[in-house]
């Protein structure tokens, strides 16, 4: 594949730089924030080379390019910082000229399923640039969980102990890492809102609204909350450094405006933070696991049958993504995850299990052999975008095989009790983390991948829809 001459051509076809807003990546999606969809070609952007699909996430596009990810993001980076100032440019000569009323009245015509849209492309594009930090971070967890089970003394080492403290980075420090995704989706300044919400986990701060006397700000008490491995008071906080920000670039002059938006703005939102915002995103998130968790727990097995289930369809809407930092919550408190971790494993199995069914039945060579590929994929590395988009989509019917398989395995999982206790990925080498729980998990991923690749291959496929 020519990735420099796929990413100008990307670019080209999304409405130049000029159209977008801002560009990121997670681990198989190149991920755009486009200003005018209808600027956008995207039946041509998915006949660029090296294009496995196309994904609308509110006003994200999402481009699946799978292995040819990186030096593609890399390319069109370039390309679009080289062009962000002219484009820039241009955008400010025709704001000068063309009246901003009719946009600010389309905008008060929203529909509230497109408000719920651009609701979940933001917690999306507050989550996106810290997952490959808690992927990161959850594959070191489990190598050092692997070594030691057959290594015990190993715990004991100052190296365990170093390695541990790098792997729990990326969740100790969540909040900071939301609160810079949200502020580059809000084209706000990130380093304010990343100093405020740094201010929650710091030790000093930590120490003084735990101690006996408690802390005030301003003659408010400030609640005694644990803000490491939390989403929502980091989302609330960058909102807020927003609109504090855009307030005092109005009100501050000019020539003072340097020396003082920058303290104006963390004091306020530290102080907002602290009494308001940090408690309030706190209890919504705290709710939202509890009600995740209790329906996994008094709604029976099913619970996480549907999820798995119903997650291929999450993740070609680019929508899983949403529900990360909830799994990293409920690992962090109660302290153990009975829904998302299993639903997303037996997912992935799932997804392997159709390439298996495919293989297995598939006549044309070639296809086998991509097939018994991306099922090593999907099982072992836990990448599925490649098999969705490059071979159960297009076959349409390995898709059934997907969702029954996954629905099949989550069942058992509920039945057993399979549970995970440490953040991991979701591969079949993260089998570790769940425990005293790991033969219900391991008997659930063999159900997952069988009824999936039993299905697909009874369904049967057209191989034709795939040209190899």
């Amino acid at each position: 594949m020519d990735y420099a001459k796929a990413a100008p051509e990307i670019l080209r076809l999304c409405g130049g730089s000029a159209n977008i807003s801002s560009v990121t990546h997670c681990a198989t999606r190149l991920r755009f924030y486009v200003l005018d969809k209808q600027k956008v070609d995207v039946e041509q952007v998915k006949k660029v080379e090296g294009v496995l699909g196309t994904v609308y996430s509110g006003d994200e596009l999402q481009i699946v390019l799978g292995k040819n990810l990186i030096p593609v993001y890399e390319q069109v980076l370039k390309l679009y910082e080289a062009e962000k100032g002219y484009a820039a440019g241009q955008e400010a000569a025709q704001a000068g000229s063309q009246p901003s009323a009719p946009q600010e009245k389309a905008k008060g015509k929203k529909k509230i399923a497109e408000l719920g849209g651009k609701l979940i492309g933001f917690v999306s594009a507050a989550v996106t640039p810290m997952i490959p930090g808690l992927v990161g971070g959850g594959i070191l967890k489990t190598l050092l969980l692997l070594v030691t089970l057959v290594w015990p003394a190993f715990e004991e080492m100052s190296t365990y102990s170093l390695l541990s403290m790098v792997a729990n980075v990326p969740f100790y420090f969540m909040p900071v890492f939301v609160a810079y995704g949200a502020a580059k989706k809000l084209n706000a300044t990130p380093i304010f809102s990343m100093v405020v919400t740094a201010a929650l986990v710091y030790p000093d701060f930590v120490e003084a609204i735990a101690s006996e006397a408690g802390a005030t700000m301003l003659g408010f008490p400030v609640m005694d909350v644990t803000y490491t491995s939390t989403l929502l008071p980091a989302l609330l906080i960058s909102v807020c450094a927003y609109y504090v920000e855009k307030l005092l670039v109005k009100i501050i002059p000019g020539i003072i405006r340097p020396l003082l938006l920058g303290v104006g703005t963390m004091s306020i939102t530290f102080a907002l933070g602290i009494t308001v915002l940090g408690p309030l995103g706190d209890f919504i998130g705290s709710y939202v696991v509890n009600i995740f968790l209790w329906s996994g727990e008094n709604l029976g097995p099913v619970t996480v049958g549907i999820l798995a289930g119903c997650m291929p369809f999450l993740v070609m809407t680019g929508t899983h993504h949403a529900v990360t930092p909830f799994m990293v919550q409920a690992i962090s408190d109660p302290g153990y995850d009975v829904l998302f971790r299993p639903a997303y494993l037996l997912h992935n199995m799932a997804e392997g299990g159709a390439c298996l069914g495919v293989a297995l039945r598939a006549k044309n060579k070639a296809l086998k052999a991509e097939c018994f590929s991306l099922a090593v994929g999907c099982i072992v590395a836990g990448v599925t975008e490649p098999a969705i988009y490059g071979v159960n989509l297009p076959l349409r019917k390995p898709i059934i095989g997907v969702v029954a398989g996954a629905a099949s395995g989550g069942v058992v999982a509920g039945v057993l009790g399979a549970t995970a206790y440490v953040y991991g990925y979701s591969t079949i080498l993260a089998i570790p983390i769940f425990q005293q729980t790991i033969i219900a998990i391991v008997i659930a991923i063999a159900v997952a991948i069988i009824v999936a690749a039993a299905v697909t291959f009874v369904l049967g496929f057209d191989e034709t829809q795939i040209n190899r």
